[in-house]
């Protein structure tokens, strides 16, 4: 009878060290990889509350909240078009943190870019 309260105490603890774990480590991991999912050959070109960005080329900008993964926008963009994005409200801070369901001090917010090497090759070949 001890024996089995010892083998139940143990399982018990086994699975509060699990689940821990998997609060603690899995959820920062699960979010870096939705991050790493993004498509194509993006690349990190800005962050921030306030970002201003002008594009080199064709191709998609997409805007991430970094600890949660969340995608907040896509949009494509030519050759020289700005991309801006701003929190300029409290207002639109409390939408945003409703949204993601963090609290809004602890946001981060990454743009990531994907060139359209297709786009900027029909340009090329409509210039020559």
């Amino acid at each position: 009878m001890e024996r089995d309260c010892v083998h139940v105490a143990g399982w018990i603890v086994g699975v509060a060290l699990t689940g821990a774990a998997l609060m603690l480590g899995g959820c920062g991991q699960h979010a870096l990889r939705r991050l790493a999912n993004l498509p194509g050959e993006h690349r990190l070109v800005g962050g921030g509350l306030m970002i201003s960005w002008k594009a080199p080329e064709p191709g998609t900008v997409f805007l991430v909240e970094k600890k949660t993964g969340k995608l907040i926008e896509t949009r494509s963009l030519e050759e020289g078009d700005v991309y801006s994005f701003a929190v300029e409200s409290i207002v639109r801070a409390e939408e945003l943190q409703d949204m993601l369901g963090v609290n809004f001090s602890r946001t981060e917010f990454l743009l990531y870019f994907e060139p359209d090497r297709e786009r900027l090759a029909e340009s090329a070949r409509m210039t020559e």
